[in-house]
Order: structure tokens, then sequence, then C-alpha cells
């Protein structure tokens, strides 16, 4: 039977339930076999990381412990120098053979860049391409460049294919994000104010207990950047 699946590219720091929820959502809405975060080497509009890229993975592979269908690919933290999708999609392809079908999913945020990507128009060549929009929103009002809007034409609703197409996705809004997790780790630190029980709060509802120990083992995010 013909493999179907997912590459969930991010920072991931750190992890959280939000993540989880997402990359389930998507493994039953693209029927897919298997789902892998992509943790990348360093997100480009932040220079000071909240974690290691070594530590971003084992907290990955803590939160989808339980997960069968939710994985975890190292490649681009393995990758000496400048990672591109392009080059771990290729070599993605070359893993799991012609007949697979490869899914990248990005946000609507990146697929409206996707155009200054390095060799962007090669991904469609190795995988199909699903654009989760934001909740209310249609990517297509988002987008400018008559390229992107091209391929938006063209999207399907389901992916049968093993690249080349693109299908959009709306999924249910879950409302948290890493850095609203990190402030709230950060303030756990301040040794000269009260503990936050609000924040404390947060920090358990919203990441799996085994990641907090580790984050808390680690002495991760001290600061918020």
């Amino acid at each position: 039977m013909t493999q179907r699946i997912g590459i969930f590219g991010g920072t991931f720091d750190p992890v959280h339930y939000g993540h989880i929820a997402s990359a389930k959502m998507l493994v039953a809405k693209l029927s897919l076999d298997v789902l892998y975060f992509m943790p990348c080497q360093q997100h480009p509009f932040r220079k000071h990381p909240g974690a290691s890229p070594s530590q971003r993975a084992d907290m990955l592979t803590l939160a989808v412990a339980d997960e069968a269908q939710l994985q975890v690919d190292e490649r681009e933290l393995r990758r000496d120098g400048i990672s591109y999708t392009v080059d771990s999609l290729q070599d993605i392809r070359s893993e799991f053979g012609e007949d697979a079908v490869i899914i990248f999913i990005l946000g609507t945020d990146a697929f409206a860049s996707l155009h200054q990507w390095e060799r962007w128009q090669s991904l469609l060549l190795l995988s199909n391409v699903a654009v989760i929009e934001r909740a209310g929103q249609q990517t297509a009002a988002q987008i400018t460049e008559s390229a992107l809007k091209a391929l938006l034409a063209q999207s399907v609703t389901t992916i049968n294919a093993s690249h080349g197409e693109l299908v959009q996705l709306a999924l249910e809004p879950y409302i948290i994000s890493s850095t609203v997790l990190r402030s709230a780790l950060a303030a756990t630190y301040q040794v000269d104010s009260k503990v936050d029980e609000a924040q404390i709060k947060v920090i358990h509802e919203f990441i799996p207990a085994s990641v907090v120990q580790y984050i808390e083992a680690q002495q991760l995010y001290q600061s918020n950047h």
C-alpha cells in the first residue's frame, strides 16, 4: 500500500499541545500513515532561541512518545550549514521512493513568502503542499505574489498524487503560542517576585508533563527572547 507521509516543519521552542492537536487533525484530514515533526536549526527571525536544536528535538520526542502516528525527523538539525527545505524533501523522497504520497505542511504566513525560499518551485516536484489557513481568513486574500496565486487557483480538495498538488485546510484553532509559553516559563525564574500561579497553570495546561520536567531539569527559558 502507498504510504502517506506528512512533514510538519517549525521551531517548536517549546513544543506544546497546540502543535500536537494540529498534528492529530492533520493526520485525520490528510489520511496520513505518519506525520513527522521536522524542527529547523534556528528560527530565522529570532537570534537567540530559548533551547538548543538537540533540546528542542528531545522535547518533541518526549511529547510524541505515546503517539504512534507522530514522529520526529532530526535531519535539519544534523545538517551542517544552512538547511533548506528543498534539500530535506529531496532526502525524504529518496528514502520513501517515487510512489509515496509526501505532503509538506505550512501555515499561511510561510506560504505567503514561499517564493523567497531556496529553489521553491522544486518543492512541488518533490512533494505536495498543505496550507493551513488561519481561522476565519482565506489564504488567497493574504497572497500578493502572482505565482503563488496561480498555485492556489489550482488547489485540490483531496491529495491523491505523490507530488505536485496543493490543498488548503482549515484547522480548529488552538489559542496558545510558544512565545506566550516562553514568557510564562521565564516568569517562574524571577526570584525577586512571588510565583505567579496563573503562569504555572498556563505552563501545565499547555505543555506535556514530560516536557515540563525536561525544561525544569535543563533550566530552559530562564529569560524570554
